[in-house]
């Protein structure tokens, strides 16, 4: 009677999607907020992965870990199986350059464990271990090598009772079993060293003791990077409390301000330099300077000095900004009017935290107007004696981040800056 032995010829892409490796999560601000467009970069010694947040802040990193034969460091050296097929005993020589703590495991086709983990130091220098499968179904099996935690390396086998043995002889290491796994779970764990994200507008954050990766997918969940500026999350001031963000380099109060005794705007009417600070709400309606907050002419704002940088109305540390500090903001948000306004005002995304409102404003000799379309904000830096900056973002998205003189006795927003 004659014996066929049928030798199944599998894919790469079969027997690497066993190990392929996934970690997911997401970036969110203190409120859980998620952030955009932030960049990641995973350490996983000695690869670095990279990706960008989405729209709602979440991220995937894809095929981490994974070392390929060919992507192995100089010195390193993985071989095939011999013989293959085998019958029972197959054995894979490893050269390494140094003194290194390799684990083996067995994987079916199924992704089960098969055989007890082998956990053994090798020395440098080329080493030989057998792997022994007697009493399996014959069949396609995976060898997984894990190099220090750092290199991955998978290795197809065949097992076919009836063909070639092993032939032993020679120094063969007595690898011995140090874990075993025997629910039949796939079993695989990866050190990630770091997460670092940054931007341009929330800087840099290292997330560090970050969970192993064991398994297929790791779920890192929500990693918080906190908005608001370092030692000082709120800032109360005349009897309302404002909270701060931090967007690059600058430290901001995240509302407008709202300080003074409200007049009643009438035709032609003005703010006087007198003991007490004074604004208008938009249409004479109190709650507007609730939601909004007051609407300031410029020397009223400026308190009567034309010093750029003074602290006008703000509160003692913060300033009034000035035109290059709005330069500066504008600069950091890549002139993107959207990043700067809160959601629902217009296509705002708010990325930067900096939560602008269509507060409107009102003309020296008009009505209050643009209400919901436009967003307008005092610098502390003159144009000439009768105008001065101020920084304008719109419903109208052409304009993109205007910073431009207008007429002091205008009533725009005031947004103060840290000192």
């Amino acid at each position: 009677m004659k014996k066929y032995i049928l030798v199944l010829i599998i894919t790469l892409a079969e027997f690497y999607s066993l190990s392929a490796q996934t970690v997911i999560g997401k970036i969110v601000d203190e409120n859980q907020t998620g952030l955009a467009g932030i960049e990641l970069k995973l350490y996983i010694n000695p690869n670095t992965y990279i990706t960008t947040t989405t729209t709602d802040g979440s991220f995937t990193f894809q095929n981490v870990t994974e070392v390929k034969d060919e992507q192995l460091p100089t010195g390193y050296i993985i071989s095939n199986n011999f013989p293959n097929p085998f019958n029972p005993i197959t054995r894979i020589g490893i050269t390494l350059p140094d003194r290194s703590n390799i684990k083996i495991e067995v994987f079916n086709l199924l992704g089960q464990n098969v055989k007890d983990m082998i956990e053994q130091y090798f020395d440098a220098g080329t080493n030989f271990f057998n792997i022994e499968l007697n009493g399996l179904p014959n069949g396609i099996y995976i060898t997984r090598i894990t190099i220090d935690n750092k290199y991955i390396v998978v290795k197809k086998m065949m097992l076919v009772y009836g063909s070639q043995h092993l032939i032993t002889g020679g120094n063969i290491p007595n690898v011995r079993v140090s874990k075993s796994n025997n629910n039949y779970n796939t079993y695989l764990e990866a050190n990630l060293d770091s997460l670092i994200a940054s931007s341009s507008i929330i800087g840099k954050k290292t997330f560090k003791n970050l969970p192993s990766l064991t398994g297929d997918t790791l779920d890192l969940g929500n990693l918080t990077i906190e908005r608001y500026c370092i030692g000082t999350l709120t800032v109360t001031y005349a009897g309302k409390t404002y909270n701060t963000v931090q967007i690059g380099s600058q430290c901001w109060l995240k509302e407008n301000l709202d300080v003074g005794t409200m007049i009643m705007m009438t035709y032609d009417q003005d703010q006087t330099n007198n003991d007490t600070t004074e604004k208008f709400c938009y249409d004479n309606e109190p709650n507007n300077c609730a939601t909004y907050g007051g609407i300031y002419q410029w020397n009223e704002a400026m308190q009567y000095s034309t010093t750029p940088g003074t602290q006008g109305i703000c509160p003692s540390g913060w300033h009034i900004p000035t035109f290059s500090e709005f330069q500066t903001l504008a600069t950091t948000v890549n002139y993107d009017q959207n990043v700067l306004k809160s959601v629902g005002q217009g296509n705002g995304t708010n990325t930067s935290g900096f939560s602008a409102l269509f507060a409107g404003y009102f003309h020296k000799y008009g009505p209050f107007t643009n209400l919901g379309t436009d967003a307008m904000f005092w610098s502390s830096t003159e144009y000439d004696s009768g105008s001065a900056n101020h920084m304008w973002v719109s419903y109208y998205e052409d304009i993109g981040i205007s910073i431009l003189p207008y007429t002091k006795n205008e009533g725009f927003c005031v947004r103060c800056i840290k000192d």
